[in-house]
């Protein structure tokens, strides 16, 4: 896949934008890849070393391992860095604690900048995964910064080199930045979408710029089009908010598209196996028209790795022609309360990509169906 030069930002330039890839992390010793598929690992390599003047990444945490794929990844951002180009890290200020030690490496970057954003007065997190390069590329996707990432858990990502599409996931960049640093966020005029651009998404709606739509009421009236099949893709889904109270949205959405007869069909971690998630995962594999099915990776044979080994892929298919990447689970806080990101694509040749990649997993014989009636026992995390 051929990327172009630089671009100052935000501009939409005059080059044919390179055909979007998807991008793939499987668990060590699984058979889960795909062939012309590359990995997360090569590709955030060449995205970083192919920098020329600016990486800006959106993170949840850090947590690195010496020698792993990701500290590779870290050193080409130090020598970025060296080169002249300009590091900007955005954590989140609540979640996960980052690696000391990487973080101390990514402040020592020249020039690199790394803010936090709080959005604690909501309960919610940076949540989103994405990184962009020279403001002219983008990588979205299900993998945080995290060695684990990129060796021992099922993610699914996308590079791509849209400008309308760069120029809004850019936009949502500065506007937390400046969040971030207690400023206004800057007015951006974003340039339209050019006929066959994905469309960037985002969450929370009253956070997003201009020009943004919001992903909840867009993915609901996916749903609520579909004629023939949904497949969604999460590691966790759970429509009680806090563990308490209902959140009816996404769940009667994809109800009501089985009532019509849309085959639905999703697949979850055996992190979801947690009460009370699972009584709604029961509740919803019950009905005629849907199926629920479970993916349990095995330990790795070097002994149990805590928050590793499990499917953290988030697709969502509808039809044949469309394909959402998204970082987002399926609860409510990731759309009203944490900031996350989708990218949307009406294109039927990506999109049966990402089926067959969803078909590994679905048809793995470490993927079971939920039965309504069956006791789990739940997969420890960490």
């Amino acid at each position: 896949m051929s990327f172009r030069a630089p671009a100052l930002l935000f501009l939409a330039t005059a080059l044919a934008a390179a055909p979007p890839q998807l991008v793939l992390s499987v668990p060590e010793g699984t058979d889960l890849g795909m062939p012309g598929v590359p990995s997360a690992a090569d590709t955030w390599l060449a995205m970083v070393e192919g920098a020329a003047t600016r990486l800006d990444f959106a993170q949840f945490y850090l947590a690195n391992r010496p020698g792993s794929a990701l500290d590779r990844v870290v050193a080409a951002l130090e020598a970025a860095g060296r080169r002249g180009v300009k590091v900007r890290f955005l954590l989140s200020a609540r979640g996960p604690e980052a690696d000391a030690a990487t973080l101390a490496r990514i402040r020592a970057i020249p020039g690199a900048e790394v803010r936090h954003l709080d959005l604690s007065d909501r309960k919610g997190v940076l949540h989103a995964k994405y990184f962009l390069v020279d403001g002219r590329e983008l990588f979205v996707g299900s993998q945080n910064f995290d060695w684990r990432a990129l060796a021992h858990i099922h993610e699914t990502g996308v590079r791509l080199d849209a400008p309308g599409t760069v120029a809004r996931l850019g936009a949502v960049f500065e506007s937390d930045w400046a969040r971030a640093g207690k400023a206004v966020p800057p007015k951006i005029a974003l340039p339209p979408l050019q006929s066959g651009e994905p469309e960037l998404l985002a969450s929370p709606a009253d956070l997003n710029p201009p020009g943004v739509r919001a992903t909840l009421p867009v993915l609901l009236d996916l749903l609520a089009q579909a004629r023939t099949r949904i497949r969604m893709q999460v590691l966790t889904y759970n429509p009680a908010t806090g563990g308490q109270a209902h959140w009816p949205l996404l769940d009667n959405a994809l109800r009501a598209a089985a009532v019509r007869g849309v085959k639905v069909e999703l697949l979850v971690s055996d992190w979801n196996l947690e009460a009370p998630a699972v009584h709604h995962l029961r509740s919803l594999a019950a009905l005629p028209h849907v199926e629920v099915r479970v993916t349990a990776i095995p330990e790795d044979p070097g002994g149990f790795i805590p928050y590793a080994r499990v499917i953290h892929s988030k697709l969502l298919r509808v039809d044949r022609d469309t394909l959402m990447v998204s970082t987002s689970n399926g609860s409510e806080r990731y759309f009203t309360a944490s900031r996350n990101v989708e990218v949307l694509f009406r294109d039927a040749a990506l999109a049966a990509q990402a089926d067959l990649i969803s078909d590994r997993l679905w048809n793995s014989p470490h993927t079971f169906r939920l039965e309504p009636g069956r006791t789990y026992t739940p997969r420890k995390r960490g």
